[in-house]
């Protein structure tokens, strides 16, 4: 006979206890669970938490593996940042030819040319990297050393990243001066392209930076420089920059025309240099447009480019449009010609908020006649004779930096103006113009 239903069961124990409720008066005792449901729930339950646990688990060890490969990638990139640089730099310069028209030098030869980049032969922080004094065989003549310092490259890409930044700017170096001689130019005499420092081997200019002579004139040293000193300076620079600008071909377009980028000789001369941010104005990173200058109408390149410069100096109109010209350097070198004039910094916090960089200050000091009240005081102390080409040159730079690139002077008009005012004083032994 088969064994009664489990439904019929529990009927027949309900009316079991139900009578023994009547019989007693007591509560029902607890009704007895099923057995086998009670061992299906715990068998459920230690599967989920089984599986479960197994999913943490995974994902755990997804995670560890991804941590481990993404470190070792940092690693990696670390140890071949570097590297990487230098060869991206050798195929650069193998690639436009460059290799053979300098020397390459190798590390070990400007490290032992510098002291192994000894401190006390620091010449100063360039851009991107630091400038040591070294002394070249055979003659042992004086160079100037940068040492460009490759940071390692981020285990990931980054926009841009800094090795490649500064990889850019050794190549540009390279590519802009090996083309370019010019006596108020810097000249590039040779590169190293290694794992352990990109380095350029320039001229020696003995006697600092024209932002050096005009700015840290305290105890004495240097002393003030002359009236027609600075104005043959603005003379030299002016030069430089008419022969980037209408006889290099491409043009080239300095972009941080600065008075610490500025170098002075031992006679006072002045020359240009550090050229990590220039470009060339051609195809196919600029856009012709036609503009009328001075002579006519002329063809003018326009490079596309997001603004780069040094505070005080960059062009209020390329940094709007992103459009760089020429006339960019025309601005930056009328913030030099106004520090030539009064001896004051590009940019000061110390003064009133509108009066913070150099051009505004002493644009609106033109404006309402008060030039004199921010001529240098070494100049005023030259007397008369000398203020009329003072103001000359103040009103040139105040066209200079105009805000529209467009009513501002190109490099030609620039250096024919300046000879022009150099024309008004009197010769004097020892002044040269350019």
């Amino acid at each position: 006979m088969p064994p009664p239903p489990p439904r019929l069961l529990l009927l027949l124990a309900a009316a079991a206890a139900a009578a023994a409720e009547a019989r007693h008066n007591a509560p029902p005792p607890p009704q007895p669970q099923n057995p086998d449901k009670g061992r299906s729930d715990v068998l459920t339950t230690a599967l989920v938490a089984a599986a479960v646990l197994l999913v943490v688990l995974l994902l755990y060890l997804c995670v560890a593996i991804a941590v481990r490969r993404y470190r070792g990638r940092g690693v990696a990139a670390a140890a071949a940042g570097p590297t990487n640089a230098a060869a991206r730099a050798a195929a650069f310069l193998r690639r436009h030819g460059l290799h053979q028209n300098r020397p390459s030098f190798t590390y070990e030869q400007l490290r032992a040319a510098t002291g192994g980049f000894d401190p006390s032969r620091k010449l100063g922080d360039g851009g991107f990297g630091t400038v040591f004094l070294a002394y070249l065989p055979p003659a042992g003549r004086p160079f100037a050393v940068k040492r460009l310092h490759v940071p390692p490259s981020p285990p990931l890409p980054s926009f841009p990243s800094a090795s490649a930044t500064i990889t850019k700017s050794f190549c540009n170096e390279v590519l802009i001066l090996s083309a370019l001689r010019h006596p108020h130019l810097v000249r590039l005499h040779g590169f190293c392209a290694d794992p352990r420092a990109l380095l350029l081997v320039y001229d020696y200019v003995p006697n600092g930076t024209l932002s050096h002579h005009l700015h840290h004139r305290r105890c004495g040293a240097p002393p003030p420089i002359p009236w027609r000193t600075r104005l043959a300076m603005a003379v030299q620079i002016a030069s430089a920059l008419e022969y980037l600008h209408f006889e290099v071909k491409p043009a080239v377009v300095h972009r941080d025309v600065t008075s610490s980028n500025i170098f002075v000789e031992s006679d006072m001369r002045a020359r240009l240099g550090d050229f990590g941010l220039s470009r060339l104005l051609a195809p196919p990173d600029a856009c012709a447009t036609t503009a009328a200058g001075g002579g006519g109408v002329r063809r003018e390149l326009v490079c596309c480019t997001a603004p780069q410069g040094t505070p005080g100096y960059l062009d209020p109109d390329y940094h709007r449009s992103f459009q760089l010209t020429e006339k960019s350097d025309v601005y930056s070198f009328g913030v030099v010609v106004l520090e030539l004039v009064t001896g004051l910094r590009p940019v000061d916090v110390g003064r009133e908020r509108r009066d913070v960089t150099l051009a505004d200050w002493v644009v609106a000091k033109i404006q309402i006649g008060e030039l004199r009240e921010v001529v240098d005081e070494p100049v005023l102390g030259e007397g008369a004779g000398v203020m009329a080409s003072v103001e000359a040159v103040a009103e040139l730079a105040f066209r200079c930096v105009a805000p529209d690139k467009d009513d501002r002077p190109d490099a030609r008009e620039v250096l024919a103006e300046l000879r022009r005012i150099q024309g008004m004083l009197p010769d004097v032994a020892g002044i040269k113009g350019s």
